[in-house]
């Protein structure tokens, strides 16, 4: 009987074997490289490091293991923004009880000169000394809330007085025409926040440089730490926010300061102006601005969200042009 048919037959079944268990242990490998499952894909995005990595899934923590390499989920390179709006107000000749300023006006203007050369704003409005009427003031906040539109950004700069009722412990702003300190003249921070609620914008910031404008942070709020990524400016400019930064909290300041501007208004025109990247945000102006007012003045800079107007933890980005 010839047995060579078998041993051929035994032989191919012997390789067949064998060619599965390589098989088996090369997908072994793979697997055990790359982790099971779906995973999304990062991409490096510091020049000196162009490789790819996959994202570990049920990772646990708050911690981020990729801070710091400049490592961001892959996303559109484009940030969506609407139109960007900026109302300042800038207030020296007092007509009633309180003394003329000298800088306020300079200020303002000097500010609004800044963001119009060196930052993409889309529309501007603006109210200077005798303008700056409550019924004027009022206005401008009433059509901001019945026109910006729920992407846009709005920035509202005031640089003027500030008056404290003790009594009612509230922060007032003094508009031009305040004949007097009561309140009937004087448009107060509380009116200011349900104005700020009722702006239906992506992100507002208000600059406030006044005495007492601190008085606006009444309650506890929380926000985002700031990181100097893609990732985080897109996750901030992605969430609502109504955030301000006031020259100082319940306390007078400063009119005067450097280079014909007050100390506050000096140092955050200094950051604007010496900006080089192409987004700001208001935690990184603030940080900015912070040290160097409290290292040369009596005054303390404040900047928090607004409570109960809407602020989900995002940031008002200045574009740079």
């Amino acid at each position: 009987m010839n047995d060579k048919p078998l041993k051929t037959n035994a032989m191919k079944t012997k390789v067949f074997f064998i060619a599965l268990l390589v098989l088996s242990f090369l997908c072994f490998t793979v697997v055990a490289q790359t982790g099971q499952g779906p995973s999304k894909k990062i991409s490096l995005t510091k020049k000196t490091d162009t490789q790819t990595q996959t994202a570990q899934p049920g990772m646990r923590g708050s911690g981020d293991p990729t801070k710091g390499l400049g490592i961001t989920e892959e996303v559109p390179d484009e940030l969506t923004f609407g139109d960007y709006y900026a109302f300042i107000i800038g207030i020296d000749k007092y007509t009633g009880k309180w003394p003329t300023l000298t800088n306020a006006v300079r200020d303002a203007k000097t500010i609004e000169q800044t963001l119009k050369s060196s930052y993409k704003f889309d529309h501007f409005k603006t109210l200077y000394d005798g303008d700056a009427t409550k019924a004027n003031i009022v206005t401008e906040l009433e059509w901001l809330m019945n026109n910006i539109k729920e992407n846009d950004n709005v920035l509202i700069y005031y640089s003027g007085h500030g008056e404290y009722n003790q009594l009612m412990d509230k922060g007032f702003w003094v508009p031009v025409d305040a004949i007097s300190a009561s309140t009937l003249d004087l448009l107060s921070n509380n009116d200011l926040q349900a104005y700020l609620n009722g702006i239906k914008s992506k992100h507002t910031l208000l600059i406030s440089d006044a005495c007492f404008s601190g008085d606006i942070f009444r309650g506890s709020a929380i926000q985002k730490e700031f990181e100097d990524t893609p990732k985080y400016y897109r996750e901030v400019n992605s969430m609502a926010s109504r955030k301000a930064i006031t020259s100082g909290g319940i306390e007078p300041v400063m009119d005067g300061g450097s280079d014909g501007h007050s100390i506050f208004a000096y140092w955050l025109l200094k950051t604007l102006n010496d900006n080089k990247k192409p987004f700001i945000d208001a935690t990184e102006v603030y940080q900015s601005i912070m040290i160097p007012v409290i290292n040369n003045s009596e005054q303390r800079p404040e900047f928090h969200p607004i409570k109960n107007t809407g602020d989900a933890g995002g940031q008002f980005i200045f574009r740079k042009k």
